[in-house]
Formats: structure tokens, sequence, C-alpha cells
């Protein structure tokens, strides 16, 4: 499990996140251990009651337990971790507190330990701490055979940003076939009996009609495609003269590709609105499960406690049944079955509490893999969007390159005398 600390004041507002339920699906104190109080504030104003009489500032030593997403994990497991990064930064017999989390699906611990020795009133130094911990955590992946994160494996695989993103494979590009896209032009002519309609005509399929570089008319397609309008078309030259006129009032390419360009923008930046519309839509239902579901499962718990402590004061009252009373009491007492229905008495306590603790981890376990489902709806929108305005963007970056990158100059013709130069080997 990744093992994050930090040494840490301000104990009250520690104890505030750690009880924290807004935002957190649930929150359990697991232990308060080493304190006279026996809930998390008072024993958090004891370290810093202590810490008064020393120069610290810093009283608390604060770790956060991640196991990964998809681990089942014991309380076993997690006390022992605990145990081990005390024992391995000096703390192990200091006071401390573990606390249960559970969000998006997973559930993770913090540990939080006092770093003032009460018998001699100062501060236990706890240097290169992230080492150590780095040290047991990749120990603690391999004990579980957990697959371990390559930032843990090695520092230079480790991401800036610490986060892991499927790889999505972008969907094929349309294919563009020269013959279709000249049967599309040939198309728009063969409907059209003007400019003004030939134009129309082009318009509704991303076209522009411009001049071209040598004052013909020429088609600028909306992927930087550039084709003469009587190559494309069939027509002679002064067939499409005659039904365009002078090409002298049009745009020219460069202002055609430079208008193609802001559609492009304008028309990406609208498809990419529509897919955050439509991820926030299914995002707010996926949400509404989400609550609807905590609620359930909090009410689960809730009936679960109030169960178990109906059956635990019947338990306890049949246990003392057990004890006679009067003369009968006497007699079992001086008879020694008394200290026999005692101990029978506390074995049958500590079995009805470990079943009572299995039936709470196993309802535990099965509400965490029910939010699973969840956060797996959620992360899959998620990248399902970010996966699709990534495709989006880069197709759009692309054809946007081919607009506005620098025309070739086309190659002059050498005149023919001076290619026969070229090609006399004589002396």
């Amino acid at each position: 499990m990744i093992l994050k600390a930090s040494q840490r004041s301000h104990g009250k507002r520690l104890a505030h996140h750690l009880l924290n339920t807004d935002e957190n699906d649930h929150v359990t104190v697991h232990s308060v251990q080493g304190f006279v109080s026996d809930d998390v504030m008072g024993a958090f104003l004891e370290i810093e009651a202590i810490a008064k009489g020393t120069k610290c500032r810093q009283a608390f030593f604060s770790v956060s337990l991640s196991p990964p997403a998809d681990a089942t994990v014991s309380d076993a497991i997690f006390e022992d971790a605990a145990e081990r990064l005390a024992k391995a930064n000096g703390l192990a017999t200091q006071p401390r507190v573990m606390v249960f989390h559970e969000k998006d699906g997973r559930r993770h611990a913090h540990v939080v330990v006092s770093r003032i020795d009460a018998a001699t009133m100062t501060a236990i130094n706890l240097p290169h701490f992230k080492n150590r911990l780095q040290k047991l955590s990749r120990e603690l992946f391999i004990e579980q055979q957990w697959k371990m994160p390559a930032g843990l494996r090695d520092r230079r695989h480790k991401s800036p940003t610490n986060v892991t993103l499927a790889e999505w494979q972008a969907a094929k590009r349309r294919g563009k076939n020269a013959i279709d896209q000249k049967a599309l032009i040939q198309q728009c002519w063969s409907s059209s009996d003007s400019r003004a309609g030939f134009q129309s005509a082009l318009q509704d399929h991303g076209y522009t009609l411009a001049k071209g570089d040598r004052r013909g008319h020429v088609v600028v397609c909306h992927d930087g495609e550039v084709l003469a309008v009587a190559r494309a078309t069939g027509q002679k030259a002064k067939a499409v003269k005659e039904r365009l006129g002078e090409p002298d009032d049009m745009p020219t390419v460069a202002v055609a590709m430079a208008d193609h360009a802001k559609d492009m923008r304008k028309q990406f930046g609208k498809m990419a609105g529509e897919v955050r519309a439509k991820l926030s839509k299914s995002r707010a239902a996926l949400e509404a499960k989400r609550t609807a579901l905590i609620a359930r499962h909090s009410a689960e718990r809730a009936l679960l406690e109030r169960s178990q402590s109906k059956r635990w004061h019947a338990e306890t009252i049949k246990r003392k049944s057990r004890f006679k009373i009067g003369l009968a009491g006497l007699w079992q007492k001086l008879s020694g079955k008394r200290a026999a229905v005692k101990s029978e008495n506390e074995k049958h306590a500590y079995d009805a509490l470990k079943r009572d603790q299995a039936q709470i981890r196993a309802t535990s376990e099965a509400q965490l893999l029910e939010r699973r489902k969840v956060e797996i709806e959620r992360s899959y929108l998620r990248r399902e969007a970010f996966g699709l305005l990534s495709e989006m963007r880069e197709e759009r970056n692309e054809l946007i390159q081919k607009l506005t990158a620098p025309q070739p100059i086309p190659r002059m013709r050498r005149p023919k005398a001076q290619a026969d130069r070229w090609l006399d080997l004589s002396p």
C-alpha cells in the first residue's frame, strides 16, 4: 500500500479532517491507543497539552495508508502496517489513533502517532521518514502480491502528476478518396447554373470557391486540399469562366484557408461543448445513484449496529443468568463451578465479539464492491469524454496545421534552351 506521511500541528483541525463525513462516504474510528481519552478529539488535545511542555511545534506524525483500488484488505493488514511504520520510525511505544475512511469505492486508513515522549518531555526525531515509509511500502506490495506502481519500483518512472490513464485507441479517421471528392464537386457543378448556386452547393459540403494563384477558379476543401475547378469538373477553362465569371472578386486561397481554420475552431468548440454537456448529464445521474447508494449503505450499517446491540444485550442477560444467586450462588462459588461459568462466559463473549466484527467487515467489503462499480462507471465516463475530446483536439490541430501551413512555392519550368545547354556534353 502507498504510505504518505507528514509532521503536523493543529490537532483540532486534524481531528475535524479525520472525522469529516461530508467528504467521505463512511468514517470509522478503529482504535485510540495509549490515551486517557477514548475519542479522537480528546486524544489530540492530550498530545497538544503535553507538547506545550516542549519546544515541538509539530507534535503529530500523520500517515495515510492507501491500498490498491481493487484490493480487499483486512483490518489485520492495516494494523500490521501501522505497527511496522511506527516501529520503523522509533514510535512503537507512542500513543496513536487509527481511523478508516471509505470514499469513491475505496477504503484507506489514517494513522496519527504522537511524537512527544512523555517520559523525557522531548519530541522524537524522524530523520528520513519518507525513505523508510517507501521501503515499507515496497515490502507490503511484495508480501501481498499486489501490482507495484512504476513510480514505486523506480523513481525515474514516477509520473509527475501521479495519475495513471488508460490508453485509448483513436477511432479510425474518415478516409478521403480523391475520386469521391471530385465526384462531389461535379455534383455541385451539375446542380447549379451560376456562380452563386455553385458557391452555395460547395459551402454545404465545407468547400469554398476561391481565386487560384494563376487567376483561375479553385475549390479549397476544409482539410486544406486545393483543386482546380476545371480539372475537378472535367470542363474547359472557357466554360468555367463563362459560368463563374472572372475570379478577381473572389477570396484568395490563403483567405479561404484562414476562414476554414476559423470555422474549424468554432465547430470543434461546439462539438466539445456537446461532449461536456453529455458528460455532465451522465455524471449527474451517476452522482444521484451514488448518493442513494451511500444512504442505503448507511441505513444498512445502522440496522446492523442496532441488531448487534440488541443481540449483545440479550446474550449478556443470558450469560448473567448462568450465575446463581442466594444459597445456590454460594454453593456455586464454593464448589468452583462459578469460575468455570465465568470462563465459559468470557469465551462466549469473545466469540460473539469476533462474530460481530466479522459481520461488520463483511458488510463493509460488500458495500465497497457496490460503490466500486459506480466509481468504475464514473471513471469510464470521464475517460470516454476526455478521450473523445483529446481525439477531436488532435484532429482539429492537424487540420488547422494544414490550413495555416505556408503554401509551397510552385517550381518554375526551365526554358528549353537552358535545358539543352545542360544536356550539351561537348567540350
